[in-house]
């Protein structure tokens, strides 16, 4: 090998310029690509020397062909010199905390497998990040090609994250190597701002060079032929020496015919032979660290020989004096890559197989974290051995909590492979497969829960495989799956406890409300149910939903969910898809504020814990509350953040409960070019579900999109479907299907006032006799666009007296305007100004922007001249930018404040701009100066 690098001079200056970047605070990813051997580790290397030659932390990971499939082996091994370090105590604290099952087996809590990923994922960005703030810091990940899935999916996060911070992460990639986790690499990669930095071959003149220092005897068509065999390629051009040197082969030209390409196959037969000259012990040293992988304690690789202490020292020397073997004690290795695949390539299958199961049966008899023992079964042969099954288990399930369902998954595969003898445990085995897999949204996971279903030995086994399977894929969007798996699970009820049997036809009646043709089995189901003695809360919970399908008066569905959250309905399922209704009949009531406490305690729970499916889920729940209390900027941001995980972490399903309330968001802030762009994200996700719950409802906020758009005939088509949607749902319920209201808009402009009368009238007829203010003040609103004027400003009064009480201020908001406007246009000028200016303070405080512009316009319009702002000081803040401002007055920067509440530095940054307007602040530091004084400080 060459002692120096040659000819790098371009590429260490390239290196030494992005550090430089780095160092003043522009961070950024660095690639350096090139096929093996052509000198990506010694670049590295130098990189290292030089960048802590300028006061820059350094981290180094490898990765490696067989530690891929061990889940956060790369982030374990770049943070391991941290975590021995003295600051270790005052980094792992808050956000960053989150980070520890990903790189400390033992601290890993029970948690849903795809939150616990992502909450991982989130710990480990913001420790990167704070140890940037420290110091500058340089994160090197050699052969990233053979990196983890999820250390990769951390770094492509974090690639977006440092742009203005002093964090540098380089990363080598082999050229023409088919990575396993090609997708997250290619994305990785793509967020480098430079092309990659590509080492070229040696010329003639550094090849010649080389060749004298090793070869001084060396002519001029002997070095010829070396630059020609080897290509230039620096470590084939060292180990070609080598053996020349080795077989004391003299360098004459008289041989330099006789020196063809030399590769892998040479560099193979090289190595063999090399060993072969060594002292007895040195092959099988070898071999047992090319079984290791990278990076393993010299005893470990002498107990898998079967050599002695004394002997396997001695054999060690030899091998580093070969140039075959790197490091000492705890952390040795072969030398390149491309001598550990001739080693590791030169054993045949089984003999390879039985070397992992040494590697195997040692680590387990040195009670070694399991995964580490599961990452060599998986490259043994499959024997049927009840004891390796066991193994693989308990490494998927320590693999799922440190949040590696990828790992999980591949050691679940492997166990079905020994395979299981049992029957019921192969069923178990198969679903933990399937959950693994419902965990990163994967379309396998059914067939693998179904086939547990089907192999389960007892009906008792079966309904709970079914139980958690179904709630599994119904949470992941997959509802159609969860009814097929549920139905399979009740087929045979015989010797199941009542209480198991309830939960899961729950679960399934559950799936069934949501599409239009499994609608009537949810019916029957629950009419079934309804002779139960000792109804489960859970079917209080059916029973209260199905109450607002047929829009029954307020008092029912509201006294069923209260007896249900009463009696414990969620204390043992709180993963069950009942969750999400419980709080959809709340807001169908109007109990907005009881929806919202609901969801805020689940969206705290889920930021602390960093449970961001969770956290996701709860942000869409109250974002729809958030919406019809006249709340518009903090649901904006609710729906942004849920739209924004989704869209690449759930299925389009689940990802359409999300976009709704963002549309209707952006509508009521005016910001109809943005509720566009988020339905145009609705339509890459493929056509939308027919006859779906949430299709109804993206189609009633598209008109209300398209009647702010001045399109009434588009907006009332929309209507319509929504409407035929929502009879075959078999919904009637004005507070949900409240299609009427905005197709009698529709109508009105389009000139048909009868058919507008018509709707508006069976939308007031439901209204009323389902009882609440919020329907019944709308469907008087939308009456008085089809009466005269005087009619309509009764009508109109009505509803805004009916509605000033109620939780549900949007309407209220949106019944002042039309009531100030129709006051307008009978010339009761000075009447109009008060309700008008109403709006726009309602309008300011919950960012109702929509209702705001054509307040100001109906103000002008009588001579009043409208202030820009109805509220000053921090009560002008919504929730969400109150939040943000908090934390900046206490000294948070943005990225801590992004980290803390799971939103992108850009919400933060946006956040701070309004605050800044709004409180007439130039400095940030005015904050907390304006929160103290606020504190009576």
């Amino acid at each position: 090998m060459p002692r120096v690098l040659l000819q790098r001079e371009r590429e260490i200056a390239a290196l030494g310029r992005q550090i430089g970047a780095v160092r003043a605070g522009a961070g950024r990813l660095i690639v350096v690509e090139g096929p093996a051997g052509i000198g990506k580790s010694s670049l590295l290397t130098a990189t290292a020397r030089m960048a802590r030659a300028a006061s820059v932390r350094v981290l180094r990971a490898w990765g490696g062909p067989l530690e891929r499939d061990a889940g956060w082996q790369i982030a374990r091994q770049l943070f391991a010199p941290v975590r021995a370090g003295s600051e270790w105590n005052r980094l792992a604290v808050g956000v960053a905390a989150l980070a520890l099952p990903a790189l400390d087996p033992e601290s890993a809590a029970p948690a849903l497998v795809g939150d616990a990923m992502h909450a991982a994922t989130h710990g480990l960005i913001a420790l990167t990040c704070d140890l940037a703030e420290r110091s500058p810091t340089l994160l090197i990940i050699d052969d990233a090609h053979w990196a983890d899935l999820p250390s990769l999916r951390w770094l492509v996060r974090t690639t977006h994250q440092i742009a203005d911070l002093p964090l540098g992460i380089v990363c080598t990639i082999r050229s023409g190597e088919t990575a396993a986790q090609s997708a997250v690499l290619s994305e990785l990669l793509a967020a480098a701002p430079e092309a990659p930095i590509r080492p070229q071959p040696l010329d003639a003149a550094a090849v010649q060079r080389f060749v004298h220092e090793r070869l001084p005897r060396a002519g001029p068509a002997f070095v010829e032929a070396t630059h020609t065999a080897t290509a230039g390629n620096p470590f084939l051009l060292g180990a070609l020496t080598d053996h020349l040197i080795a077989g004391q082969i003299e360098p004459v030209d008289e041989i330099a015919g006789s020196l063809n390409a030399f590769g892998p196959e040479q560099i193979a037969r090289s190595v063999e032979r090399q060993l072969a000259r060594l002292p007895a012990g040195a092959e099988a040293l070898a071999k047992a660290f090319a079984v290791l992988g990278s990076r393993a304690p010299l005893r470990h690789a002498r107990d898998v020989a079967g050599l002695g202490s004394a002997e396997a020292t001695r054999v060690a020397d030899h091998l580093r004096a070969a140039g075959l073997l790197d490091g000492s004690g705890v952390a040795c290795g072969l030398t390149q890559p491309l001598v550990t695949s001739a080693v590791y390539g030169g054993l045949p299958a089984g003999e390879r197989s039985l070397w992992h199961a040494r590697v195997a049966a040692l680590l387990q008899r040195e009670r070694t974290d399991p995964e580490a023992v599961a990452s060599h079964l998986l490259h043994c042969e499959p024997a049927a051995e009840p004891a390796t099954v066991a193994v693989l288990r308990a490494a998927a399930d320590r693999a799922g909590l440190r949040g590696a369902p990828e790992s999980a998954s591949a050691f679940l595969r492997r166990a079905l492979a020994e395979p299981p003898l049992d029957r019921a445990v192969e069923a178990e085995v198969r679903s933990e497969l399937g959950l693994s897999l419902a965990a990163y949204v994967q379309p396998a996971a059914f067939a693998h829960l179904d086939d547990a279903v089907e192999l389960a030995s007892t009906p008792v086994q079966r309904s709970r495989i079914a139980l958690s399977g179904g709630r599994a894929l119904g949470l992941a969007g997959q509802s159609d799956e969860a009814i097929r798996l549920c139905r399979r699970g009740l087929a045979h009820p015989s010797g199941v406890a009542p209480g198991l049997l309830a939960r899961l036809e729950a679960e399934l009646v559950a799936n069934t409300w949501l599409h239009a043709p499994t609608a009537a089995e949810a019916r029957e189901r629950l009419h079934r149910r309804l002779a139960d003695p000792d109804p489960l809360p859970l079917w209080l919970v059916h029973r209260a939903w199905e109450a607002i399908c047929d829009a029954r008066p307020k008092n029912e569905p509201r006294s069923l969910l209260a007896s249900a959250l009463a009696g414990g309905a969620f204390t043992d399922d709180a993963d069950s898809m009942l969750e999400t209704f419980a709080t959809l009949t709340l807001i169908a009531c109007g109990d907005l504020d009881v929806a919202r406490e609901r969801c805020s305690a689940l969206v705290d729970v889920a930021r602390t814990r960093g449970r961001l499916t969770a956290l996701a889920h709860g942000s869409v729940l109250r974002a729809i509350a958030l919406v019809a209390a006249g709340r518009i900027s903090d649901a904006e941001a609710d729906a942004r953040f849920a739209v924004d995980f989704k869209l690449t972490n759930s299925s389009p399903p689940a990802t359409l409960w999300a976009l709704f309330p963002l549309v209707d968001a952006l509508v009521e802030l005016d910001e109809l070019a943005d509720a566009d762009a988020a339905l145009a994200a609705a339509s890459r996700l493929g056509e939308l579900p027919p006859d779906g719950l949430s299709t109804a409802m993206l189609l009633e906020r598209r008109a209300r999109l398209r009647l702010a758009q001045h399109r009434p005939a588009d907006a009332h088509d929309d209507c319509l479907a929504a409407a035929g949607g929502w009879e075959r749902l078999g919904i009637k319920h004005p507070g949900v299907a409240n299609w009427r209201v905005d197709d009698c808009t529709a109508l009105v402009a389009l000139g048909d006032i009868g058919g507008a009368r018509k709707v508006a009238e069976e939308h007031v007829e439901l209204a009323d006799h389902v009882g609440l203010p919020g329907p019944l003040g709308a469907g008087l609103r939308a009456l008085a666009q089809t009466t005269d004027r005087s009619a309509a400003i009764n009508l109109l009064r009505q509803s805004v007296d009916l509605l000033a009480d109620s939780q549900a201020q949007l309407e209220h908001t949106r019944s002042l305007l039309a009531l100030g406007a129709a006051l307008r246009r009978a010339n009761h000028r000075a009447a109009a100004k008060v309700p008008l200016r109403k709006v726009l303070d309602l309008a300011d405080r919950g960012g109702m922007l929509l209702l705001a512009r054509h307040a100001r316009r109906e103000l002008q319009a009588v001579g009043a001249r409208p202030r820009r702002t109805a509220v000053s000081g921090l009560d002008a803040l919504t929730a969400a930018e109150h939040r943000v401002a908090e934390l900046a007055a206490g000294g948070w920067s943005n990225r801590q404040i992004s980290e803390q509440l799971y939103v992108t530095r850009r919400t933060v940054e946006t956040h701070l701009t309004h605050v800044f307007r709004k409180l007439h602040l130039a400095a940030r530091i005015e904050l907390a100066t304006c929160f103290t004084k606020a504190q009576g400080g």
